[in-house]
């Protein structure tokens, strides 16, 4: 009788190969899942109120359970077994045993009212004692009650037909929760409340219910958020149930506040002193484009507001598409070939990278401001050449006219692209002119 071996057979290399890329392509999705969800942890922070703490009552041990050679330790998780624990001195031991066996193989129980804290060692080292030390078995207090500096929280605990929001974010992030909150309680027939110190009122009349304290108002407020950060989601233009609900910090689709639009355009007027501190900037813009063409002589020319957005979305890992130097350049040639008599208002985040791109006699360059400065700049105009992010796309939706903006704001399969609807259609209105 001969031993036969066993036979292994190798791998194949085009085996090999697949596992190689499988490995690389579930690294790839863990990483990318991994921006994903940081966003869903900024979106669940933003967009929930946080409820009061309340703490937990101390666990005992009921007179029939069983506590036999269980051992309670610090925090540095030592571990001393039964028979090292009698070596140890009280003041060394790191273990605080809980029970004594009567006897071999018996059943031991506790006394639910004592804890032990101490280990004594008789002298001969046959067993282990231990001291009892009681500990106060009275229920800790109960938590006190939620009281406000504002005394509008009993109203709002009372009414329930209230609707609050958490603005995250910059200007345009901000402006955006507001406005799609305002609609969703216009759809809802509920009383928006915002924050007294939220800093869209630094610069906007807001038509809302300010109010102070107001993380401690809304204290228990249930949460509500949409299905996706830039697409509509009809479940929240119908909100059933009679309770105060907090909506998403995102809520970016002009959908959510469509039927509002022109109450909308009025809030987001900005303050008289930021309004004409823009329009200093334009009557400057406008003498220096006579000076430059003194064929148009005084004719006041068509304002084309342009913003370009780059800075931190350049090599964002999220998915952040920035607009191309082709996309400018069609884009102005289309506002040139449209109005003979025009003027470029540029503002952005990157004019070192913009001047090499938007470039011409018909061109003036807005610097040096304020954000809420550009943005009023902005919004002077007649028209409007967006590129990419909110603050862009309020500057077009405010300034109204034509806009044309960049189609491709996300890379397709990224964490951001799966935010949007499909060809973006709850994000940009459909009179505006994708490029």
């Amino acid at each position: 009788m001969t031993n036969q071996r066993p036979t292994y057979r190798a791998i194949s290399p085009r085996k090999f190969l697949l596992l190689v890329v499988f490995c690389v392509f579930t690294a790839l999705m863990a990483y990318q899942w991994r921006a994903e969800l940081q966003v869903y942890h900024m979106f669940i922070n933003g967009s929930l109120s946080y409820p009061a703490f309340i703490p937990p009552s101390p666990a005992t041990l009921n007179s029939s359970q069983n506590a036999t050679d269980h051992f309670l330790w610090t925090t540095d998780t030592s571990r001393v077994s039964p028979q090292e624990a009698s070596k140890l001195s009280p003041t060394s031991t790191k273990v605080q045993k809980t029970s004594t066996p009567s006897a071999r193989n018996s059943t031991t129980t506790t006394t639910p009212k004592h804890i032990p804290t101490t280990l004594t060692t008789s002298s001969n080292h046959s067993a282990t004692t231990t001291t009892p030390r009681p500990i106060l078995t009275t229920p800790p207090p109960a938590p006190k009650p939620l009281v406000c500096k504002n005394p509008f929280r009993k109203e709002y605990i009372k009414k329930q037909n209230f609707l609050c929001c958490r603005p995250i974010g910059r200007l345009g992030n901000m402006m955006f929760v507001y406005a799609s909150s305002y609609g969703i309680a216009a759809s809802n027939n509920r009383t928006l409340i915002v924050d007294k110190g939220l800093s869209l009122t630094k610069y906007f009349n807001l038509n809302a219910q300010l109010v102070d304290d107001y993380n401690c108002v809304i204290t228990g407020t249930r949460g509500m958020g949409s299905r996706q950060d830039c697409a509509f989601d009809e479940r929240l233009m119908n909100i059933t149930y009679g309770r105060n609900t907090c909506v998403g910090s995102y809520l970016q689709s002009y959908k959510y506040f469509e039927h509002v639009k022109e109450a909308i355009k009025k809030q987001f007027t900005f303050k008289k002193e930021t309004r004409n501190k823009a329009m200093g900037i334009i009557n400057g813009a406008i003498n220096t484009f006579h000076k430059r063409n003194t064929t148009v002589n005084d004719t006041r020319p068509v304002l084309v507001g342009v913003h370009v957005r780059r800075g931190d979305m350049v090599k964002h890992k999220f998915g952040y598409a920035i607009a191309t130097p082709e996309y400018l350049g069609n884009a102005t040639k289309y506002y040139r070939d449209k109005f003979p008599n025009r003027l470029f208002i540029v503002c952005s985040n990157d004019m070192t990278w913009t001047k090499q791109h938007v470039v011409g006699d018909d061109v003036f360059y807005v610097e040096g401001n304020t954000f809420e400065v550009d943005m009023a700049v902005l919004v002077s105009c007649n028209h409007s050449l967006t590129t990419v992010g909110s603050f862009s796309w309020w500057a077009g939706f405010l300034a109204g006219g034509q806009v044309v903006y960049y189609q491709w704001p996300a890379i397709e399969k990224s964490g951001l692209r799966r935010h949007f609807s499909a060809n973006y259609t709850d994000f940009f209105p459909p009179s505006w002119i994708g490029m």
